[in-house]
């Protein structure tokens, strides 16, 4: 039998990067976020989400513009890994790409035992990214606590399960996708992902930085 050419369409590309200087950053960026935590709502976001619950605190979104060395080179981490991704899985050569303007929208979360939010994606956006900060306490008697759960977006792929689908490779299984949170680990992903974050049980505060990122010609 000749054989088969076979291609994959409908991928979706999923990064993860663990930032070398993690272990000097994130006690600086902890120190940071809690203080700013503990001012209140000069620095909360008092938008009402349906998706959000317990006790989460979301920052305003313009953590990336902040005067701040440890915020300023979390971003520039974030960048670069951004810029690294879009160069791999793009048709788009350098010059090109030396003339996109990126344009940030980012902030952070501090949650609590108990916080939790439910399916939402990323609107306005064409790349986001959760950069872990704290990923907080175990807990064994939870094993989804705080776990990112994203979702397959190919509508229709749970229709059917039998032994012909049920052994299929990662790449193109009928699954989702859950994220454990890693310290100084940058996970990068496209904006239009379905997901959700499960409840944290920890006593320890979790602390993600997470952004999106509109992308335009110049």
């Amino acid at each position: 039998m000749t054989a088969l050419n076979i291609d994959y369409f409908f991928s979706t590309p999923f990064a993860a990067i663990a930032y070398e200087n993690a272990a000097d950053l994130n006690p600086r960026l902890r120190r940071k976020i809690l203080d700013m935590e503990a001012q209140g709502d000069r620095h909360r976001d008092t938008t009402v989400r349906d998706s959000q619950g317990g006790p989460l605190f979301e920052s305003h979104f313009d953590l990336f513009k902040l005067e701040d060395p440890a915020f300023q080179e979390v971003a520039h981490f974030c960048h670069r890994a951004l810029s690294s991704l879009l160069l791999q899985v793009s048709h788009i050569d350098r010059a090109t790409f030396q003339r996109l303007s990126f344009h940030y929208d980012a902030w952070f979360h501090v949650s609590r035992k108990h916080a939790f939010q439910g399916t939402h994606n990323h609107q306005n956006a064409s790349w986001s990214g959760i950069y872990c900060v704290d990923p907080g306490d175990p807990a064994p008697e939870h094993p989804l606590s705080g776990v990112v759960r994203f979702h397959d977006p190919r509508a229709n792929i749970f229709m059917y399960a039998d032994a012909g689908n049920e052994h299929l490779k990662d790449s193109i299984k009928h699954t989702c996708f859950d994220l454990t949170h890693k310290e100084g680990q940058l996970a990068l992903f496209p904006s239009y992902l379905l997901h959700e974050i499960f409840p944290y049980f920890g006593e320890r505060p979790r602390i993600v930085i997470a952004f999106n990122c509109s992308i335009r010609p110049t």
